[in-house]
C-alpha cells in the first residue's frame, strides 16, 4: 500500500466522525452542478453521504459508490432512499449510459483522472453532467489560512493534500483526450457557526491526523482548542467556508 492510499483509506476507521463533523455541500452548488431534468445521478467517492443526501432529495434514481464498507454503512443508515454499491472512479460498477450526472465531492485528489474520466463517460448519458466539487475552510480569508498551516505544521503532514485540492480548485487539469467539454467553474461561499468541539472534530477527520500516534492526537485537539480561544470569547465562531464547483459536458460520440 503506497502513501496515497493509505491516506485514502484512514477515513473509514473514522466514519462516524467524518459524517458528524465534515461540512456538506451547500444545496446551492448541487443545484448549480445537476442538469436540468436530472433523472438518475451517481456520487461518486460518496463517503458517507454527505453529498447523497442532498441529492435524493432532488433526484429520483441515486446511486452512491465508494470502496470502503464502513463508510457505506453511514451512508446506507442516512440515505436508505439511494442505491450503496462497492466501487472506485477507475472501476464504476454500473452499465454504460446509466446515469444523467456524476457527481465527486471531496474526493476527486484521490482518483486517477487518466482512467476515471473515461470511466464516467461511459456510465453518463451522452451529453451528461460531470460535477466536481469541494467543500472547504475558506483560505481566501486570512486567519483560515492561518489556522490551517498552523495545523499542517503541528501534524507534520506539509500540507501535501491541503495544497493538492487547493490547486485542483482553481486548475481543473484534464489528461489529453479526455472525453468531456465545455469546462465551467462556480463557488459558494458562507458561513457555519462552529464550537471548539466541532472545530476540533472536524480536524480529526483528516488524514493528517487518523495517521498519527495517540498521545500525538491527544495534543492536537488541545492545540486546536487553545487557538479557538485566541479567535473568539463566546464560545462559537463563525467559520467561512467556501464550495468550488467544476462542471464539464460528456462529449457527445
Amino acid at each position: 500500500m503506497n502513501e496515497s492510499t493509505g491516506l485514502a483509506t484512514s477515513f473509514g476507521a473514522a466514519a462516524r466522525a467524518y459524517d458528524r463533523y465534515r461540512p456538506g455541500p451547500p444545496p446551492e452548488a448541487v443545484d448549480w452542478l445537476l442538469p436540468d431534468g436530472c433523472g438518475a445521478v451517481l456520487d461518486l467517492g460518496a463517503g458517507t453521504g454527505l453529498l447523497t443526501r442532498v441529492l435524493v432529495e432532488r433526484v429520483a434514481d441515486v446511486v452512491a459508490v465508494d470502496p470502503d464498507p464502513r463508510m457505506r454503512e453511514v451512508l446506507a443508515q442516512a440515505c436508505p432512499r439511494a442505491v450503496a454499491l462497492e466501487g472506485t472512479a477507475e472501476a464504476v460498477p454500473l452499465p454504460d449510459a446509466r446515469v444523467d450526472a456524476v457527481l465527486v465531492s471531496a474526493a476527486w485528489h484521490w482518483m486517477d483522472p487518466a482512467r476515471a474520466l473515461p470511466e464516467i463517460a461511459r456510465v453518463l448519458r451522452p451529453g451528461g453532467t460531470l460535477g466536481i466539487l469541494w467543500t472547504r475552510r475558506d483560505r481566501g480569508v486570512a486567519w483560515v489560512a492561518e489556522l490551517d498551516a498552523f495545523v499542517a505544521e503541528f501534524l507534520g503532514t506539509g500540507d501535501r493534500v491541503g495544497r493538492a485540492i487547493q490547486h485542483m480548485t482553481e486548475h481543473l487539469w484534464l489528461p489529453e483526450g479526455a472525453p468531456f467539454t465545455g469546462v465551467e467553474s462556480h463557488t459558494v461561499r458562507w458561513r457555519t457557526r462552529v464550537t471548539a468541539d466541532e472545530l476540533v472534530g472536524m480536524f480529526t477527520t483528516y488524514s493528517g491526523y487518523l495517521t498519527q500516534p495517540p498521545d500525538r492526537r491527544e495534543e492536537f485537539a488541545e492545540a486546536i482548542r487553545t487557538r479557538f480561544r485566541t479567535l473568539t470569547d463566546t464560545g462559537t465562531l463563525a467559520l467561512p467556508m467556501s464550495c468550488h464547483c467544476w462542471r464539464l459536458r460528456a462529449a457527445r460520440s
